[in-house]
């Protein structure tokens, strides 16, 4: 179990210890109860984490950085703790009791003052230690990427210099969980019962079935996921996000859809989403491949604007009535997106720009 070797830190980070202090249910207090009884020589640390956490809980909108407020945090602490004087802590040495409390004032003072500056770092390593159960790890020492098939029939193409693990069971449980260091490109077989998750440093993706591109080096500032088809959700883990400074948008999770991207800026823990840098046809990845003909004869701008968004899967905003008086003629079979935009919206007089992976068209439209 992992809570066998956390100390008291690693307990005050901990998603589900922090939930159990702070709203105990019957199911969690019997967890904790045969945990401790189990490991008697966790009990020191998750006392000193607890103190910690009832503390904090009534002292949150507070600033730390006063030595007024330490002072009363470090009083309330040190009542805490002469309550706590019935079981086991009692036989503890008066000077652990007091070092553990002013350890705790000093901690706080710490995290709220400066955590908020220095987000957490997720790594793949402590990414691989949510798994509840034993991992296989698949490592790329070659120059090519290698190909990786998992037991529910998915694939994953695992980049140069890349890592991947999941558990022996891992199409057992009730989702599918991979966990990533490096690049690699993922085709998930669906399964609307099993949802299938990427740990990937500070951000998770979540789809059912679709394939998708994850970018996640050590070294990186980012991480970036590009979706090709179906559609997938991404947030930043649950295990930073939490924090009150984070907008909803990293808290709770943006959903991507093919040709869009969502890169997390990892210091500052933004999360962003955008187009990526070449969108590809849809009918490029169809399995039946859809036809679409990019050759226009005095067509109405308005429904080559609706073509092209039908064919990208891209959202393209603009005023139907005033571009429908606009005509447009050219072939632009071979361009690539951008160039297409930049063609037509020169013929008609228009702007585009790019805003949360929509397509914005301005312009004053045409006389007739």
């Amino acid at each position: 179990m992992k809570y066998s070797h956390f100390t008291t830190g690693d307990f005050i980070e901990d998603v589900d210890f922090r939930r159990w202090v702070q709203n105990p249910t019957p199911e969690s207090e019997a967890f904790w109860e045969d945990f401790l009884r189990r490991h008697p020589e966790k009990k020191t640390d998750i006392t000193v984490a607890r103190n910690f956490l009832s503390a904090i809980r009534h002292q949150v909108e507070s600033d730390f950085s006063t030595k007024a407020a330490e002072d009363s945090v470090f009083k309330q602490i040190q009542r805490q703790i002469g309550d706590e004087q019935k079981g086991e802590i009692r036989r503890l040495p008066v000077w652990v009791r007091w070092a553990a409390a002013a350890s705790v004032v000093l901690i706080m003072s710490w995290w709220f003052v400066n955590r908020q500056a220095a987000p957490l770092e997720m790594t793949y390593e402590v990414n691989r230690e949510q798994s509840q159960s034993p991992l296989m790890e698949k490592v790329n020492d070659t120059a090519k990427p290698i190909l990786v098939t998992l037991a529910d029939g998915s694939s994953i193409f695992l980049s140069p210099k890349s890592r991947i693990s999941y558990a022996k069971t891992f199409n057992e449980g009730n989702k599918r969980e991979v966990y990533l260091s490096g690049e690699a490109f993922f085709e998930v077989a669906k399964n609307p019962n099993k949802p299938f998750y990427v740990y990937a440093n500070e951000l998770v993706t979540k789809v059912l079935g679709t394939s998708f591109n994850v970018k996640a080096f050590p070294e990186d500032k980012n991480v970036e996921v590009k979706v090709r088809t179906g559609r997938v959700a991404v947030a930043v883990a649950e295990k930073i996000s939490y924090r009150k400074n984070f907008s909803n948008r990293e808290r709770e999770g943006i959903v991507l859809l093919p040709n869009q991207q969502a890169v997390l800026t990892r210091h500052e823990i933004r999360l962003v989403k955008s187009l990526v840098k070449d969108p590809t046809l849809l009918s490029a990845s169809a399995p039946t491949p859809l036809r679409y003909s990019f050759v226009f004869e005095a067509a109405r701008a308005s429904d080559v604007f609706n073509l092209i968004e039908q064919a990208y899967g891209i959202d393209i905003v603009f005023d139907e009535e005033i571009f429908s008086k606009c005509q447009f003629t050219a072939d632009l079979t071979d361009e690539s997106l951008y160039e297409k935009l930049n063609i037509i919206c020169k013929s008609i007089e228009a702007d585009y720009q790019i805003l949360d992976a929509q397509i914005i068209i301005s312009g004053k439209g045409c006389a007739e």
